[in-house]
């Protein structure tokens, strides 16, 4: 077969997408891959590996209206060269603009819901998120859900589907992501926040629960590492220069980062489909603070492989890192291998790639 996948990043193709597919590749089917290029050495493993690159530029918060406009006559575009049997999409705004693309030449396709976005919110751009996928997703060959309570959602809403197929997530590499022994905590607990830092993603409550314990205990150390908004780039680097937290900036590669780590600290509150960290942590063997957001509780059970805070309260958040902090080393270590139990047991991406060979079908 033909495939052609919508995606944003090279990045994130790579990073969540890599072993599907190379398992399409490996089936014999001919794989075009269509997506903007942040990163040229995860453009060139994917040509590598057999995609046939389409460079589309992609700006993800973008909502100019001129703009939206040729983001979707590319897409057609790039549909009525290839002739695909089957358009993979991620990501909402690939999801409708790469279903109105197929539509438009009578192509199945198949969406992923890899979380909600502005679904969630109010105000004119939900309704008209809303009405679009009201339109497209009835006619979709399937739906690929991340959570249950995203399609729990789609349901409570009206978004008809033709097919619902609910999977772990992305999925964890756990050959890739392997397990480490937990690292000794006697010159002091390591936290870390890894990810965009955003205030949905909850890096203020962060960099706030940061600047009481480092008071409190000299000794902790509190990493960050991701793409950093503009909003708080003055704040990171203030409190990057007065020691407080120590921010990396966005790694190509956060394994060897995560494996030093006591605690992922992850005080979210935007719409996960499936946290992709969360994921790595786990399977890291590591304990994770977070919410108990749907793409969170999935993955992290409150008292099992990591504790819950509350979303927007830097006083609980406070409170939960001294709760973990009393907690014995070998409890830490514990909570860790459970992760990585749990990592094994629900969300091996061999899961993930099964069910994409099966669609095709």
């Amino acid at each position: 077969m033909k495939i052609l996948v919508l995606s944003n990043l090279t990045s994130y193709t790579y990073n969540f997408r890599y072993e599907i597919l190379q398992a399409m590749i490996e089936a014999g089917h001919e794989v075009h891959v269509a997506c903007d290029n942040d990163d040229g050495t995860k453009q060139a493993e994917l040509g590598k590996l057999g995609c046939r690159m389409i460079l589309v530029p992609f700006n993800g918060k973008g909502t100019n209206p001129s703009e939206e406009l040729r983001l979707l006559r590319t897409y057609k575009g790039i549909v009525k060269d290839i002739r695909p049997d089957i358009v993979f999409t991620f990501t909402i705004k690939m999801n409708l603009y790469g279903a109105l693309a197929a539509r438009r030449y009578r192509i199945p396709y198949v969406p992923m819901i890899t979380g909600l976005g502005e679904l969630e919110k109010t105000g004119k751009l939900r309704a008209v998120l809303m009405f679009l996928h009201k339109r497209v997703m009835p006619k979709a060959k399937a739906v690929v859900f991340q959570n249950q309570a995203n399609m729990d959602f789609f349901k409570e809403h009206g978004i008809r589907t033709r097919r619902s197929v609910l999977v772990p997530g992305s999925g964890i590499n756990l050959e890739k992501h392997c397990y480490y022994p937990y690292p000794s905590e006697k010159d002091g607990l390591r936290f870390a926040f890894i990810g965009r830092l955003t205030p949905a993603k909850g890096i203020a409550e962060y960099l706030s629960m940061a600047e009481i314990e480092k008071k409190r205990h000299p000794d902790y150390t509190f990493f960050i590492a991701g793409l950093c908004d503009a909003e708080y780039r003055e704040k990171v680097e203030d409190l990057h220069f007065k020691g407080i937290v120590n921010y990396l900036g966005q790694l190509p590669d956060t394994r060897d980062m995560m494996r030093e780590m006591h605690c992922l600290v992850l005080p979210t509150y935007h719409p996960e489909g499936l946290s992709n960290v969360l994921l790595e942590a786990a399977a890291t063997g590591r304990p994770a603070i977070c919410t108990s957001r749907p793409g969170c509780r999935e993955v992290v059970r409150d008292g099992v492989n990591g504790l819950y805070c509350e979303a927007k309260n830097v006083d609980n958040l406070v409170n939960v890192v001294d709760e973990f902090c009393k907690m014995p080393e070998s409890r830490h270590a514990e909570m860790g291998l459970e992760g990585r139990r749990m990592a094994e047991s629900r969300f091996d991406r061999a899961v993930v790639v099964r069910e994409y060979l099966e669609l095709l079908k």
